[in-house]
């Protein structure tokens, strides 16, 4: 069940290079009402945010290509301060600093639970 915060989020953009980790929290984000873009990479991923009526991130933080999901996270602050970012990982653990300002990490492996708190304290933050 969503809470009244969550309401806030329709569309999630969803940067994952692990295929499976990529389609099952597309499908428990769907669960929740919650649409995804998804995406393996997030070289041009910014740039798509701009484009697209996206209301939050999920990031991986390894991944394939120039850019890495710090570099898309902190971008996508700039864009939008006030998104909600929940940054992924399962081999690096970031430090405060290196996060963007409220965004939130939650380490691998996670549950959909997880991934929904963090947006919603995120969306509290913001509000």
């Amino acid at each position: 069940m969503r809470s009244k915060v969550m309401d806030g989020i329709r569309r999630v953009m969803v940067v994952e290079d692990e295929v499976m980790l990529l389609l099952d929290l597309v499908e428990n984000l769907a669960d929740f009402g919650i649409e995804s873009l998804p995406l393996m990479m997030a070289d041009g991923a910014a740039r798509t945010l701009c484009k697209s009526d996206i209301d939050a991130l999920i990031t991986d933080i390894e991944l394939p290509g120039n850019n890495s999901g710090l570099d898309l996270a902190w971008r996508c602050a700039q864009l939008k301060p006030s998104m909600p970012i929940v940054v992924v990982s399962g081999g690096v653990r970031p430090t405060r600093s290196q996060l963007p300002p409220n965004a939130i990490f939650v380490p691998k492996p996670y549950d959909i639970q997880q991934i929904l708190d963090g947006l919603d304290r995120r969306m509290q933050r913001a509000a």
